[in-house]
C-alpha cells in the first residue's frame, strides 16, 4: 500500500533546550510502517500555533522563515514533498506575504489555527478569526495567489466556517484533525449539524488525524471509530484523507506499525481502490500532486 502523509511536522529549536527539534530524517525514519511504502507527503506548518505574543510584520517574517526553512528541508529529502505554510490573514501586509509563499513551487496553500474558545495560543489574543472583517479579506486573497486553505477550528465554530467556504468556491480547504472535536462533541448535534454544512461544500476534503486527541485508546472506543466511518459517508470515500500527524502523535504512543495498522483495520471491508484513495490517491489530489511525482 503506498502512503502520501498529507499532515505531518518537522521544526528547529533553539539551542540549549532539551528537544533539539525533528527533521526530515527523523520523520522517514519513524512513519515507515509494515505494509506500507512512503511516497511523499505534506508538511503543514506549526508556525500559528507560536510566538503568541508577536504580530504584524514581525509575525510574517516569522512565517516566512518557517516556510524557507522546511523548503530547503524538504528539498534534501529522498521523496517529494509539498507545503502547507503560515501566514496571518488578518495582517493588512499578508499580500505580500502570501506573494513570496506562492513563489515556492513547494507551497501549495497555507493554514491559520483558527481554535477559538478553547482557544489556540494565538487566538486568545487574536480572537475568533472567523468575525474579522480584517482576516475575512485576507482569506480572500487565497485565491488571487492559487492557494488552498486548510481550517483547523472548534466544532462550534463549524457553521460560520462553512458560510465563508461556500461563497468563496475557488479556495480548496483542507479540514485538518476532523474539525478537533472532543468526545463530547461527538455525541452532540453541534458538530454534526456543522460537519454536515462543510461536507455539503464540494470544494472541501478533510484529514482523518489527530485521534489520540480525542481518545488515547480511539481504535477501541466505538463511538470514535464509527465518526470516522459516518465521516467516510459524510464527505465520500474520494474527500477524505488518513493523516499520520507525526510528531504528535507519535508521541502520543501511536508508532507507526500501531497507528496505521488501526486506519487499514477500520477500512478492511473496502475496495482496494478505495483504501489506496484514501492512503495516497485523495490526499495527492488535494494537494495538486500529480500522480507521477509519486
Amino acid at each position: 500500500m503506498k502512503l502520501w502523509d498529507p499532515h505531518f511536522h518537522v521544526w528547529d529549536v533553539s539551542a540549549g533546550v532539551d528537544d533539539a527539534g525533528y527533521g526530515l530524517a527523523d520523520y522517514e525514519r519513524d512513519v515507515a510502517a509494515n505494509g506500507f511504502e512512503l511516497i511523499g507527503g505534506t508538511f503543514v506548518e506549526v508556525m500559528s500555533a507560536q510566538h503568541a505574543g508577536v504580530a504584524g510584520q514581525a509575525f510574517a517574517d516569522a512565517c516566512a522563515a518557517e516556510a524557507d526553512w522546511v523548503s530547503r528541508q524538504l528539498g534534501g529529502g529522498r521523496l517529494p514533498y509539498a507545503m502547507v505554510a503560515s501566514a496571518p490573514l488578518e495582517f493588512d501586509g499578508v499580500h505580500a506575504l502570501l506573494e513570496q509563499l506562492a513563489a515556492d513551487d513547494r507551497v501549495r496553500g497555507v493554514r491559520q489555527i483558527i481554535n477559538h474558545e478553547p482557544s489556540w495560543p494565538r487566538n486568545g489574543h487574536l480572537g475568533n478569526l472567523l468575525e474579522s472583517a480584517e482576516w475575512q479579506r485576507g482569506y480572500r486573497l487565497l485565491a488571487e495567489h492559487g492557494l488552498r486553505f486548510d481550517l483547523q477550528l472548534n466544532p462550534h465554530q463549524f457553521a460560520a466556517a462553512a458560510r465563508l467556504v461556500a461563497a468563496h468556491p475557488r479556495i480548496p480547504v483542507v479540514i485538518d484533525h476532523l474539525g478537533t472535536p472532543t468526545l463530547a462533541d461527538l455525541r452532540g448535534d453541534t458538530y454534526w449539524d456543522g460537519i454536515r454544512a462543510l461536507a455539503d461544500c464540494g470544494h472541501t476534503t478533510i484529514k482523518l488525524s489527530m485521534l489520540p486527541y480525542v481518545d488515547q485508546e480511539w481504535d477501541t472506543n466505538a463511538l470514535v471509530t464509527d465518526s470516522v466511518l459516518r465521516i467516510i459517508d459524510l464527505f465520500g470515500v474520494q474527500r477524505c484523507l488518513f493523516a499520520s500527524n507525526y510528531p504528535v502523535d507519535l508521541k502520543s504512543g501511536w508508532p507507526a506499525a500501531r497507528l496505521f495498522g488501526a486506519f487499514s483495520r477500520l477500512v478492511r471491508e473496502m475496495a482496494d481502490v478505495d483504501r489506496h484513495r484514501l492512503f495516497a490517491g485523495n490526499a495527492m489530489r488535494a494537494y495538486g500532486v500529480a500522480a507521477g511525482e509519486g
